[in-house]
């Protein structure tokens, strides 16, 4: 079926591309192909994220016994953890934050 449409549109592709010039034949697939690699992108993070969204558990508090905090490397932030709701570290200047446990006595 699809090779059916496939050829009227090269022979119309040919007759464009010789009378008006060939960037009205290009542009339009070009447009077409990076229409498609955004689509296919956006349609691997959701992906990803749906991953992510089933293998995450419920936050739990963090233990009294101890205290963990997340700094990040290039600018010296630091976020204290009160409720774990992933094992992933957050992000902070474009890059994951390191995780450092203090253990209180």
């Amino acid at each position: 079926m699809f090779l059916l449409l496939l050829i009227p549109l090269i022979g119309v592709a040919i007759v464009v591309g010789m009378n008006f010039g060939w960037q009205w034949v290009l542009a339009p697939l070009l447009g077409l192909f990076l229409l498609r690699w955004l689509l296919g992108s956006l349609r691997a993070l959701v992906t990803d994220a749906k991953h992510l969204e089933a293998q995450e558990s419920t936050p739990e508090a963090v233990g009294t016994d101890e205290r963990t905090l997340f700094w990040c490397e290039e600018c010296g932030t630091e976020v204290l953890l009160l409720v774990r709701g992933t094992s992933r570290a957050p992000s902070h200047c474009g890059q994951r934050m390191h995780e450092r446990t203090e253990i209180l006595s």
